[in-house]
This record gives structure tokens, C-alpha cells and sequence, in this order.
């Protein structure tokens, strides 16, 4: 009887073992130490990153008519200018000594002649003259000055650069990312990480073959909402916002798996759970989860219902 009684009672002590087990699942198993965050409202968002180029509406160079030496130069970089207004001048030695020539010869002749004779010789000697002043072809904003006073210029240079109208970016874009963009998009311009202005895609161009890189490629302008002080040509970089929500339940991407299941830790424990992810950047995924969850996102592997100590991120 006694023998009885021992064997229900080792019986006994088995089920209550294996009920303990059953419920508490990992309690046996060794506490994980695990990194935890919270399901948040932020953003995310998906976007295509470009390289570009600051341009403007209108862009024109000042070209030196002359090999020579600069003799004066009337306008600074940054500075406004007009139709018309001198920029710079060349030396003009030997047309200023025709000037002073016609008018010596036009002095020295009969009035009837030189009046005639002298003119026509002024006035040619005079606009060979004028021809070295080189002016603005339109109104503008200087933006880069190649020459300076006594310094050396070659025919055909591009002295100054001189810009009007509008600020845009023009960047290349291969064939499949073009043609996921479309006028109106939204765009961050970046200088060495920083935001300088938010703007706009304005046009994409047709595909053409890259000479350099035998890519099918398309240009894509975008229009900046604020001025960028930046020089004509800087470099930039633009990120095309594809598609984006805010103030969505968002986790880190590491806390989510291949298979889109995550671990949620409640009294300590951590259980394994799917979640269906809506969308996902480089950063954050935006999940079905309720806003303050605990979830792993980092650690030791760990069982269903094992314990867990949360490490400080």
C-alpha cells in the first residue's frame, strides 16, 4: 500500500513537471539578454537618392573676342547685372593709337576733306575699340569670374559666367528609376548630408545611352522652393520621396524578420508573433502593432516564453 502511494505520488510529481513545462514553455531555458524598443508613431518612407548639379533657367558665358590682357574688369562675383552693361575690358593699345592717329590726321587735313576722311577712320578705329569692352548679354547674377586685371585671357574663353531665371538641379537617373518618378514628387536637396531646401520634380527627359557609362539614362530637373548659395555647377545630392506616410506605428527593420514575424516581450517573457508590414525604408518598418509594444530588436536568440533580461540600447 505504502509502494502505492509512493508511486502515485513520484506520478504525481512528473505531470506537475511536465504541466509547469508545458505552460511556462522556455522557463527552463537560461534568461536571454536581449535589446527591446518600443512600437512608436513616426514616419517612413521610400525614396530614390541621385547626384545632381545646381543649374539655372538661363546660363550664358562672357567670351574674351581677343587673345590679350585684361585691362579692366567692372563686375564681382555675386553681383546683379543688365543688358548691356560692361563686364570687362581688354587692353587696346593699337586701336587707342588709331583713335589718337584719325584724330591727328583728321586735324592736320583741309576741312572738307578731313571731315570726311577723318570720320571714317575714327569711327573704325573707335568700334575695334568698343569690340574689346565685353558686355552682358542679358540681365543676370555673375556667378563665376575667370579673368583678372593685367591677367592674360584667351580668345574664345569664357571669361564669366553669368545666370537668370530660376535655380534648378539636374540629375541622371538610369532608365528603371525614372520611371518610377513623376512631375510634382517631392525632393530633399542634400549638401554633405545637410537638407538645404525641399523641392520639386519639374520634368524628366527622354532615355538616352550615357557616353560614359553606355547606360540608358534620363535627366531629371527639379526646382528648389528656397535659393541655394551655392556656386553655377556645385554638386548636390537629391532624394526623391517615392511614397511615404507620417505618424504610422513604426519598429526598427532589425526587429522584424525575413519572414515578417517579430518577438514581443510581456511580464518578462519574450513570444514570437507575425506582423504584417505595411511598408519599409532603411530605418523603420510600419507594422499592424498597437503604439507602445515591447519588441526584441537585438540580443540572443531566445524560445517561445523564455525569459528575458532587456539590455540598455
Amino acid at each position: 500500500m505504502k509502494k502505492a502511494k509512493a508511486s502515485l505520488g513520484v506520478l504525481g510529481i512528473t505531470l506537475l513537471a511536465a504541466w509547469a513545462l508545458l505552460t511556462w514553455g522556455g522557463s527552463a531555458l537560461p534568461q536571454a539578454r536581449v535589446q527591446v524598443c518600443r512600437v512608436e508613431m513616426g514616419s517612413v518612407e521610400q525614396v530614390l537618392a541621385l547626384g545632381g548639379t545646381l543649374r539655372y533657367e538661363m546660363e550664358f558665358g562672357a567670351v574674351s573676342p581677343v587673345t590679350g590682357v585684361v585691362e579692366q574688369v567692372y563686375v564681382t562675383q555675386g553681383e546683379e547685372v543688365t543688358a548691356g552693361q560692361p563686364l570687362f575690358r581688354l587692353g587696346g593699345e593699337v586701336q587707342a593709337m588709331a583713335v589718337s592717329a584719325a584724330l591727328r590726321r583728321r586735324s592736320s587735313l583741309p576741312e572738307a576733306v578731313g571731315a570726311n576722311l577723318g570720320s571714317a577712320q575714327l569711327m573704325e578705329a573707335s568700334a575695334q575699340l568698343e569690340a574689346l569692352t565685353v558686355r552682358a548679354a542679358a540681365d543676370g547674377t555673375v556667378q563665376q569670374v575667370n579673368v583678372c586685371e593685367h591677367g592674360g585671357v584667351m580668345a574664345g574663353s569664357v571669361a564669366m559666367a553669368i545666370t537668370g531665371g530660376s535655380q534648378e538641379i539636374q540629375c541622371s537617373a538610369v532608365l528603371r528609376d525614372a520611371e518610377k518618378l513623376r512631375p510634382g514628387m517631392a525632393a530633399r536637396i542634400l549638401k554633405d548630408d545637410e537638407v538645404l531646401t525641399m523641392a520639386r520634380v519639374t520634368g524628366i527627359g527622354p532615355a538616352e545611352v550615357s557616353s560614359l557609362t553606355g547606360q540608358t539614362v534620363c535627366q531629371v530637373s527639379l526646382a528648389a522652393e528656397e535659393n541655394i548659395r551655392l556656386p553655377l555647377g556645385a554638386a548636390l545630392e537629391a532624394e526623391i520621396i517615392l511614397c511615404g506616410q507620417e505618424q504610422v506605428p513604426v519598429v526598427p527593420v532589425q526587429a522584424v524578420a525575413e519572414d515578417g514575424t517579430v518577438w514581443w516581450v510581456s511580464e518578462g517573457r519574450g513570444y514570437e508573433t507575425t506582423a504584417e508590414v505595411y511598408m519599409a525604408d532603411e530605418v523603420c518598418c510600419w507594422v499592424n502593432l498597437p503604439e507602445g509594444t515591447m519588441v526584441i530588436c537585438g540580443g540572443e536568440e531566445i524560445a517561445e516564453g523564455q525569459r528575458v533580461k532587456e539590455l540598455n540600447p
